[in-house]
C-alpha cells in the first residue's frame, strides 16, 4: 500500500505499518491530504491509477472518500446529517468544496 501526503510518499507492506502511518499523519495536528493506493506511479497521485482512499484533514476534522478501482463507485464519509453548511477548504495547494455532513472528527476518521 502506498501512502502519499503533502510531505512524502512511501510504500508500506504490512497492515500494521500503514495503519500506524495514517494514525501518525491524522494525529499530527497539521492540515493534510492523504492518498492511499495500491501501485506506484511515476508522476504522483492522479487518474492513471486507482486511489483506494482519500483523507482530507483540516483543523482537526477529516473527510474520507473511497474510490473503486474502476472509478465507477465512490463513497464519502457521513458525519452529522443535520449539518447543511458548505465549506471551502484550502489544503496545501488545493482547494476543496466540503459539505458539512461529510465532516468527521479525527477519531471517527481513524
Amino acid at each position: 500500500m502506498f501512502i502519499e501526503d503533502l510531505s512524502s510518499c512511501n510504500e508500506y507492506l504490512k497492515q500494521e505499518e500503514y495503519e500506524q502511518q495514517i494514525r501518525q499523519i491524522l494525529c499530527s495536528g497539521q492540515d493534510n491530504e492523504i492518498q492511499l493506493y495500491l501501485r506506484e506511479s511515476t508522476n504522483g497521485w492522479n487518474a492513471d491509477y486507482p486511489c483506494t482512499l482519500s483523507i482530507l484533514v483540516k483543523d482537526q476534522q477529516a473527510v474520507v472518500n473511497y474510490f473503486s478501482e474502476d472509478n465507477e463507485e465512490s463513497f464519502a464519509s457521513i458525519g452529522d446529517l443535520d449539518r447543511e453548511d458548505d465549506f471551502r477548504w484550502q489544503i496545501g495547494a488545493n482547494d476543496y468544496s466540503v459539505t458539512g455532513y461529510q465532516i468527521l472528527s479525527i477519531e471517527k476518521a481513524l
